[in-house]
């Protein structure tokens, strides 16, 4: 995947030759709405299933590049959803060309085709931003047998304080005001106005709301760690090291 150091800037960075990745800032997918922004992303890393439901004849020898290029051609939805992605992440345009079977991304000199390689960078750059709200997280508060009913009771007040600050940074997901509620988290642990919140890209808003909960779960763990066992207990990385 791509690296976190290009994604946390944004500044756009460079995909194939002269065209160039752009995040859009938190205000803008707020105007958009959150589920276009993510539907354009995932354009680019859909799977086979998504494409073409069952394998055919025409699709069986072909790989995931070939399937996703058979779809561009052959659904009107499939390639207007694909110019608004372009439009909004590479701020260019995208042609194609049926006779070729080849796609064209960029305008005069700055253009390229958007070949395989083109397609599985913008494949890495997608997957690297869904993949955010989805890592696995070890479980931090364990309980033990041989741990006695205080600490126990303090592994539970730790878990709790931990779900807490899930929610804080993550928001309901059931609900379609998650964003929302992660801007206002972030103002207010932050002490950034709603304005320069609004100027983070969704990648900056997200690491910010994670350093604050690996901080915060560190700081609760030093608060109680005096009344647990060290033996017993494994201790909670610092948040420079997470």
């Amino acid at each position: 995947m791509i690296s976190v150091g290009r994604l946390i800037t944004n500044t756009p960075f460079p995909v194939v030759g002269g065209i160039k990745f752009y995040q859009p800032t938190v205000g803008q997918v707020l105007d958009m709405g959150e589920e276009m922004y993510w539907g354009m992303l995932k354009m680019w890393d859909l799977d086979r299933k998504e494409m073409i439901g069952e394998e055919s004849e025409a699709t069986k020898d072909l790989d995931d590049f070939g399937v996703w290029k058979l779809c561009l051609f052959s659904s009107e939805v499939f390639r207007q959803r694909l110019i608004n992605s372009v439009d909004c992440f590479l701020h260019t345009k995208i042609e194609f060309l049926p006779l070729s079977n080849t796609i064209v991304i960029g305008e005069n000199i700055s253009s390229t085709l958007l070949d395989e390689t083109f397609y599985l960078t913008m494949r890495d750059i997608s997957r690297s931003i869904t993949a955010l709200g989805a890592e696995s997280k070890e479980e931090q508060f364990k309980e033990t047998d041989n741990m006695s009913d205080r600490e126990r009771e303090i592994m539970a007040k730790m878990r709790k304080s931990a779900e807490m600050l899930d929610r804080i940074k993550n928001g309901d997901k059931k609900v379609e005001d998650r964003l929302v509620k992660q801007i206002v988290s972030l103002v207010a642990i932050g002490q950034y106005t709603f304005e320069e919140v609004f100027n983070f890209t969704i990648v900056q808003m997200v690491y910010l709301l994670r350093k604050y909960v690996d901080i915060q779960q560190y700081e609760l763990y030093t608060a109680l760690s005096p009344y647990m066992d060290s033996k017993k207990t494994q201790p909670v990385k610092h948040w420079l090291e997470t």
